[in-house]
């Protein structure tokens, strides 16, 4: 079974947009290497991140993420065993706010997201619009 983590996090003020790129790029190229996958979506100073795979795996992940000093405010959004993958494709999305296609993406997050319980689809929902991801 297949487990997930999501968590929305304030930046740290200091970071800027090239030290944002550069986090993305990292993120995407250490989560598509440990078969870990997920959507990350950095708007307006917040990050917004989902993580999904082996469950050990993605705990050790997080518990890595909570500690990076580059934010703060780091608050769970949900955590879950799912019975089947939110995404299917096997590579993790990383979403910037110049991002070219970032609706697309986001909208297709969105239909991931269809398989969680409903109070869990709302919340994640309601992040989305307040980050202003989801217009």
């Amino acid at each position: 079974m297949r487990f997930a983590i999501s968590y929305v996090s304030t930046a740290n003020r200091d970071l800027n947009q090239d030290e944002v790129s550069e986090l993305l790029d990292q993120t995407e190229i250490r989560n598509n290497n440990e078969g870990v996958n997920g959507l990350l979506i950095y708007s307006d100073g917040n990050f917004f991140e989902v993580i999904e795979g082996e469950k050990s795996k993605i705990r050790g992940l997080f518990k890595c993420i909570k500690e990076d000093p580059r934010h703060r405010n780091i608050m769970m959004v949900f955590e879950k065993e799912i019975d089947k993958p939110l995404f299917d494709d096997k590579e993790a999305n990383f979403i910037s706010e110049n991002t070219r296609h970032r609706q697309m993406k986001v909208g297709n997050f969105l239909y991931y997201i269809k398989d969680l319980d409903e109070s869990t689809q709302k919340a994640v929902k309601n992040i989305l619009e307040a980050m202003g991801e989801n217009s």
